[in-house]
């Protein structure tokens, strides 16, 4: 995401802009993932980015029948946000509708390459026992390696490098 692109999602999210020194968006890199997590109030609100050859196996349109029916699973999947990423239970967290988006969703790939952008929030009804978020993507997908995420609260901004052995986002 643009410097610009990432202030703008967290004025939209109501956190403070002043103290954010936001990161560039990371180049296409297979294996690897970007995660923005802000929380305020309850709220939690995420975009994570990666190559979709992390999930699928390809960047191509599907020309097969095996792998028109992976793409229809990972559609099916991103349907359900706490398949990917799970705040703990004590915090009493439900998820909002997701969105994502992808060249391949819509039929076509740009310069042989395909990424996947999805935005999702939980809203929290005890947000004082918020203390993780495990990005289930790691174990789910092998071809993904490291996530590196951001994490902005009212109190905290913080990168943080998730990887298999290490999956959880701490909040406090």
């Amino acid at each position: 995401m643009r410097p610009s692109a990432f202030l703008i999602f967290i004025a939209l999210s109501g956190l403070p802009t002043t103290e954010l020194v936001a990161a560039p968006h990371q180049p296409h890199a297979h294996g690897k993932a970007e995660l923005e997590v802000t929380i305020q109030d309850g709220q939690v609100r995420g975009v994570f980015r990666t190559p979709m050859d992390n999930l699928l196996g390809f960047e191509h349109l599907p020309k097969t029948d095996a792998q028109k029916k992976s793409l229809e699973r990972l559609r099916q999947r991103l349907e359900d946000t706490s398949v990917l990423f799970r705040p703990n239970g004590e915090a009493q967290c439900t998820a909002r509708s997701p969105e994502a988006k992808s060249s391949m969703f819509a039929g076509r790939v740009n310069a042989g390459h395909s990424d996947l952008e999805y935005r999702f929030g939980f809203d929290c009804e005890k947000p004082e026992l918020l203390k993780q978020i495990e990005a289930r993507l790691l174990t789910d997908y092998p071809r993904l390696h490291e996530i590196r995420s951001q994490l902005v609260t009212p109190t905290t901004q913080r990168g943080v490098s998730l990887k298999r052995n290490n999956r959880l986002l701490t909040i406090q």
